[in-house]
């Protein structure tokens, strides 16, 4: 069975996108195909950076793409998934009829507020948030309908 096609996205593909890509690389193996990408893309937050090494994850080498060019340049996805709310998904070019789209709304680690310790503690809950919806999704996935 081929590799389900998942495309996460977000506006600056700087934080959320980007968790969700390693979260779902890691916990679905080879069973999925992932990418993440931003219609404004940035580069990843050093935030997001750090409470993802907590978890054993180097972003350090990650680059932000810019959605329109994942959508034109590979086959098309099964998933396109929006980590920052349904506004994301209007922004996007018509996807193909078979492309599933759907949308999880999370706060974006790049506004987070307060010291430096209540800025790791709300990424962290971000994150694990994030893990969280992950880790649905793939239950949905291996769940036989009408189960």
């Amino acid at each position: 069975m081929p590799p389900i096609r998942v495309l996460f996205i977000c506006v600056h593909n700087s934080g959320r996108s980007q968790i969700a890509e390693t979260f779902l690389r890691s916990l679905g193996q080879d069973r999925f195909e992932v990418q993440s990408a931003g219609t404004a893309p940035t580069a990843v937050t050093p935030l997001v950076m750090n409470v993802m090494r907590e978890d054993g994850f180097d972003l350090a080498n990650n680059v932000a793409d810019n959605v329109r060019d994942q959508l034109r340049d590979n086959p098309p996805y099964n998933y396109v998934i929006s980590t920052c709310g349904p506004d994301t998904l209007s922004k996007l070019p018509p996807l193909p009829r078979d492309t599933v789209s759907l949308s999880w709304a999370f706060p974006d680690p790049e506004l987070v507020t307060g010291s430096s310790e209540e800025q790791l503690a709300a990424a962290r809950a971000i994150r694990d948030d994030i893990r969280t919806q992950v880790i649905r999704f793939l239950h949905d996935q291996t769940t036989p309908l009408g189960s």
